[in-house]
């Protein structure tokens, strides 16, 4: 598998450093209940106040209401592909110094809100009612992310350095996507800065993960993939491979490339007692080789059956179920894996 030293810290947008909460147990309603900031400073804190019917509903209200102050800058759509303790796994000692941070994320990665977000408060009223304040230290989180922001442009800048274009490589196509995933969450950390510190003008000289994917694609056309497949249908699994490379920016053509992508499609009647339908079940293994040292980048597989009256025309619908499987999933799928087992 691909050899990347350079740690991924694109990660998390989303974390709690949350401890043990002590209740408060005055019969009197405290102060912070109506107004959290009659207890925490406005000019320092972010705060808000959940409630429910458990102590667990009211804290995971309070959460949501102070991360809704944020809006779309976190929304679970802009969340990154990479968790930042996978990224903490993968990266060199250049976190050391950042114990804290690494070990608040660690301990709080189950948590869905704000990295530096604090449950401060617990309150029982009398009639079962359950009340949490959620405070956020604008000043420390506001360094965290701005430690956070340039640990990724560190990483991108050791992603991007490229050697020679013409031996450019899939490590390097996929550099460039980790590179653009990072940029992504350096754009959400900004926005999220700009609410707790507004005017700082945060991602104001920060790329788009776009400018990188830009990049990726000139990378991708310059590594042709040469695609067969055993067993065919009239080319039909070969052609939507094929498109799916090609929509990634992958030269198809060709049998002496250095990647290749090796398939075989399996078809099978299936009998079933007492049913009309005929069934077939396919079978589609794949494997994206470096035929250099043979050594399979991404194995995939995907299988299913489809019935009809008629047993040509199960098959049929067998082969072009697995087409449309390929042609929805199979970059999307590799995407992924790579980037996941790119250590």
């Amino acid at each position: 598998m691909f050899k990347i030293k350079a740690g991924l810290v694109c990660a998390v947008l989303l974390f709690c450093a949350c401890a043990a909460v002590p209740e408060q147990r005055t019969e009197a309603e405290p102060a912070w209940v109506s107004d959290p900031y009659t207890v925490y400073n406005k000019a320092a804190y972010l705060a808000a106040v959940g409630y429910g019917p458990s102590r667990d509903t009211a804290e995971k209200a309070a959460l949501a209401k102070l991360t809704s102050i944020f809006g779309q800058s976190i929304s679970s759509e802009s969340k990154t592909t990479y968790t930042y303790s996978q990224a903490l796994e993968a990266s060199s000692s250049g976190w050391e110094e950042h114990a804290d941070i690494a070990q608040a994320v660690k301990t709080s990665a189950s948590m869905d809100t704000l990295i530096g977000v604090e449950l401060k408060e617990i309150w029982k009223g009398g009639d079962g009612t359950w009340y949490a304040a959620a405070v956020l230290n604008k000043a420390k989180t506001n360094l965290i992310y701005t430690e956070l922001i340039e640990q990724n442009l560190r990483t991108i800048d050791k992603l991007t350095k490229s050697g020679n274009a013409a031996e450019q490589n899939l490590e390097d196509f996929i550099n460039y996507y980790q590179a653009a995933n990072l940029a992504d969450a350096n754009l959400i950390f900004a926005n999220v800065r700009n609410v707790i510190s507004p005017g700082s003008l945060a991602g104001d000289n920060l790329r788009t993960g776009n400018d990188y994917r830009l990049e990726a694609s000139r990378i991708a056309r310059n590594i042709p993939i040469a695609v067969t497949v055993d067993n065919d249908r009239q080319n039909r699994i070969k052609g939507a491979f094929s498109a799916a490379l090609a929509r990634a920016g992958f030269r198809t053509e060709g049998t002496s490339s250095r990647y290749a992508l090796r398939a075989k499609l399996s078809l099978e009647e299936l009998v079933y007692a007492n049913n009309p339908y005929k069934w077939i079940r396919y079978v589609v293994d794949a494997n994206l080789v470096d035929t250099s040292t043979e050594t399979v980048l991404f194995p995939y597989n995907i299988n299913d059956r489809e019935g009809h009256t008629m047993l040509s025309e199960a098959e049929n619908r067998a082969v072009r179920s697995a087409e449309n499987n390929i042609n929805s999933e199979y970059i999307n799928a590799l995407g992924i894996f790579l980037s996941r087992n790119t250590k």
